[in-house]
């Protein structure tokens, strides 16, 4: 599986990065959700900026069902708006905030977003429906670490995890004072915790 993404994204930069393409599928929207469940938090977000820069026309905040490099080239547009597309981007944006983990049935949460929208006052969700009631929370930089809050109703067998970028991926961090061997699991909502280096 991962071979199959790290191709699509080899693929997307080569286009990306250069004019010798004609036209695409924004279909491909799913893959940012993708991305980010994969904890490939940066290529979430790069490609869902090249989604943005290719809404038609721009003002209209929407993708048509096909997108050509050259703007007013004549050619086959497909439906515009296009449903399909509209409900891969509004799948992959919902991802980016929280996502169920099926074998573990754990609520992850922040995995797709920007590390800078953790900055100042941070990021915040609330009434998020997900298969186990509703999911809020807000995460903020606090010093060198975070503060997480978590609230609403949703009780999940695996707790909430929350994927946070970390200069190093391989960090030690504690919450609280409690040193933390892998991921960072809160068990239930109405709790508010920092995590830190430690």
């Amino acid at each position: 599986m991962h071979a199959t993404f790290e191709r699509y994204w080899q693929n997307f930069v080569t286009r990306r990065d250069s004019t010798s393409w004609n036209d695409y599928t924004p279909y491909e929207l799913r893959v940012v959700g993708t991305f980010a469940r994969l904890g490939w938090r940066d290529r979430a977000n790069e490609a869902l900026a090249f989604f943005f820069d290719d809404r038609r026309p721009a003002a209209w905040n929407h993708w048509a069902e096909v997108v050509g490099r050259e703007e007013r080239a004549p050619r086959f547009i497909g439906d515009i708006p296009h449903g399909w597309v509209a409900s891969d981007y509004l799948r992959s944006a919902l991802d980016m905030f929280a996502y169920e983990r099926e074998p573990d049935h754990a609520i992850v949460i922040g995995a797709g977003l920007p590390a800078s929208w953790f900055d100042g006052q941070g990021v915040a969700i609330s009434d998020l429906n997900t298969p186990f009631g509703k999911v809020g929370y807000s995460i903020r930089r606090a010093g060198n670490g975070y503060r997480i809050r978590i609230n609403g109703n949703a009780r999940s067998p695996g707790g909430y995890v929350a994927q946070l970028p970390w200069p190093n991926a391989q960090q030690r961090v504690c919450i609280g004072s409690r040193p933390v061997e892998g991921e960072i699991v809160i068990q239930r909502p109405g709790q508010t915790v920092t995590v830190r280096p430690c």
